[in-house]
């Protein structure tokens, strides 16, 4: 149930604004009718910046946490803080969107999930890329038998606009560099469509004289281990498209194919004809979008580019505000932050080992 009384806005504010999605989801707060910006604080100097662009109010930490018209807070802080927010918000009341990852570890989304339990609040991690009619259509597929037996998966991700070579994607104390801060977007489908592997090979390479110390990883490659199929992982990290168009996850079933991508949204599903469709191809793809994913620097968001496509962001917080009303489960858990953090952890460790097996216990 709602904790607010009828026709009352959800006040909405911002602890922390550093990351690049900050002005992309307080625009979808701003887009909708039930909803309220009541401010934002962080310690960084360009939140004068960002208030002034967004028309909001900077606000102190405590006055936000102590204020009752505050019942939603969005962190978006660099990497270090966003577990300690994220619990300061919970134990204060408030419902929580976390950008992703949720921290810099699988202990930091752990010591989220813990929060969650004891107080019972609402978390949901900013994943936003799994919001797409592809993705459904695919979970849709897996989960009705369509596709058959499926015993295959590839999976390739990459970080465009030569991200990884910025402080974003290097920062202290983090798993991993674009691999990680980008890459977990592609580890969170997986783990949607298929769940938690029981072990990962991984190696994940910084080719000599390609780029210096400004960058981690160039690319990396996985195999995750199931009881029941083998999911081929791969990711780049100087990827020349500038929206998601080479992300591509793709099932091989006994009965069907089916491949799905993101944004563009679109998928192609192949059908052997032994069941309700006819053999052959279905492809769809969504209407093209009018503005662009990663649109230009600003301001406040001067080493990158502040995003300009709205439809991710209006769907997430679709799916938070129907959780938050309804009562209902967060559709994008700490606890799938805590998974994906501990594939990737395993995918680094196997990576400093040869390639060997991990276990992920």
């Amino acid at each position: 149930m709602s904790k607010l009384a009828a026709g009352k806005k959800l006040g909405v504010a911002c602890l922390g604004i550093t990351h690049p999605h900050t002005s992309g989801r307080v625009k979808a707060i701003q887009r909708r009718q039930d909803a309220v910006m009541l401010g934002a604080w962080d310690t960084s100097p360009l939140l004068n910046p960002f208030v002034d662009a967004l028309g909001l109010q900077a606000r102190s930490k405590e006055e936000i946490l102590a204020d009752e018209n505050v019942h939603v807070v969005l962190v978006h802080s660099k990497s270090e803080k966003m577990a300690d927010l994220t619990i300061e918000a919970l134990e204060a009341g408030k419902a929580v969107l976390c950008e992703k990852p949720a921290g810099r570890s699988a202990a930091d989304a752990k010591r989220i999930m813990d929060v969650v339990e004891r107080t019972g609040g609402l978390v949901q991690v900013g994943y936003c890329w799994r919001f797409a009619p592809s993705v459904d259509a695919m979970q849709s597929a897996i989960q009705s038998g369509r596709l058959g037996k499926i015993v295959q998966v590839r999976a390739h991700g990459g970080c465009s606009h030569n991200e990884a070579a910025t402080s974003h994607m290097t920062q202290p104390g983090d798993i991993g560099g674009a691999v990680f801060v980008i890459g977990c977007h592609l580890v969170d489908r997986i783990l949607l469509h298929f769940g938690v592997p029981k072990s990962v090979n991984a190696r994940i390479t910084k080719f000599p004289n390609f780029h210096g110390a400004e960058s981690r990883e160039d690319a990396a490659g996985a195999v995750l281990n199931y009881e029941d199929k083998v999911v081929v992982l791969d990711f780049m990290s100087w990827d020349v498209l500038p929206w998601t168009e080479s992300w591509d996850i793709t099932a091989y079933g006994t009965e069907g194919i089916m491949s799905s991508r993101s944004l563009p949204a679109s998928y192609k599903i192949y059908d052997a004809g032994k069941g309700a469709h006819p053999e052959g191809w279905t492809e769809w793809q969504e209407t093209s979008f009018p503005e662009i994913w990663a649109t230009k620097k600003t301001e406040y968001s001067p080493e990158l580019a502040e995003i300009g496509n709205p439809v991710y962001f209006d769907r997430e917080a679709n799916a938070f505000f129907d959780a938050f009303h309804q009562g209902t489960p967060s559709v994008v858990p700490a606890s799938q932050a805590f998974n994906i953090s501990r594939v990737i952890e395993a995918m680094f460790a196997s990576s400093k080992l040869a390639g060997a097996e991990v276990f992920i216990d």
